[in-house]
């Protein structure tokens, strides 16, 4: 007699995160890399908290900045400060200013911190002016878990040295949209 097997069939190990999945064992690890509920890393060294956005509102209110879609907000970025972090105001997402410094000036962009494989994007523009000049970058953001190490190859913009303050620090008009929102104008 012949016996059937049953597939080996497991929650997703994302459950406490709001995951409803049931994987069999052969496609867990794809499951679970491209799984929309992944925990996401806060960004702020020394610190591994997981349940982001509450987490950040309570523990780092004083580290980031909370803004409103769709609204234009100024920020500046110190010459040594590598990222600042964004909070919308309307649901606690949160996105991540980044800065480097290469040969020829600043470059800065802006990602969601969301697992890599979530399918939302938000709009985003950004602008550098000094005196009559002014550099912009609109795009759509890259989801990355946590702090983004270096910059993978996206759009960002590229704000030459003499753009910079008399701190060294880059002045920016950051305006996000909402995901739901993208038709409508930043003012």
């Amino acid at each position: 007699m012949e016996e059937i097997v049953e597939p080996d069939v497991r929650p997703c190990c994302n459950k406490e995160y709001g995951c409803s999945e049931t994987v069999d064992y052969t496609r867990k690890n794809d499951h679970e890399e491209n799984c929309t509920h992944a925990p996401c890393a806060c960004p702020l060294p020394a610190c591994s908290c997981e349940q982001l956005s509450l987490h950040f509102s309570s523990k780092h209110w004083d580290s980031g900045r909370r803004f409103r879609y769709n609204t234009p907000l100024s920020v500046s970025l110190g010459m040594n400060k590598q990222f600042l972090v964004l909070q919308a105001e309307e649901d606690g997402i949160l996105f991540l200013l980044n800065k480097s410094v290469e040969n020829i000036g600043n470059i800065a962009m802006i990602t969601c911190i969301a697992p890599s494989s979530s399918k939302v994007y938000y709009l985003y523009d950004l602008v550098s002016g000094k005196g009559m000049s002014s550099l912009r970058l609109k795009s759509l953001t890259e989801n990355f878990p946590g702090r983004v190490e270096g910059f993978p190859p996206m759009d960002f913009l590229l704000i030459p040295f003499r753009f910079l303050g008399p701190a060294g620090e880059i002045n920016l008009e950051v305006c996000i949209w909402n995901s739901t929102e993208l038709g409508s104008d930043c003012p």
